[in-house]
């Protein structure tokens, strides 16, 4: 989880100021609309888990796509970390606790 707590220290603070600004017509024209590009890359990689031998026995690769997407949103950290007060270290243990419990087989802690 190192990777996207990373970003999300950079860039999810601005998040809010984006999904203002994408109200303007001109801004809005500029954002993708073929689908969120985050979701895309969730969406690749749960194809690939759900095949694999460790997922949770029938986890659809909807499904793990949309955990990630949702937990792994800058949206969701921010309210941890900035709105209730979370480290960066605790946001991170728990999304990947989290993740791994909701996508993994043996559904334990790592």
């Amino acid at each position: 989880m190192r990777g996207p707590r990373e970003v999300f220290d950079r860039v999810a603070p601005l998040t809010p100021l984006i999904a203002a600004a994408a109200t303007d017509p001109e801004i809005a024209a500029l954002w993708p609309r073929d689908g969120d590009p985050r979701y895309t890359v969730q969406r690749a990689a749960a194809t690939a888990l759900v095949a694999k031998p460790g997922a949770r026995p029938g986890l659809s690769a909807d499904t793990a796509a949309d955990l990630p997407f949702g937990l792994l949103s800058p949206e969701l950290y921010l309210v941890f970390v900035r709105d209730r007060g979370w480290s960066p270290d605790e946001w991170e243990r728990w999304a990947h606790a989290t993740l791994h419990a909701q996508l993994c087989a043996d559904g334990a802690a790592p």
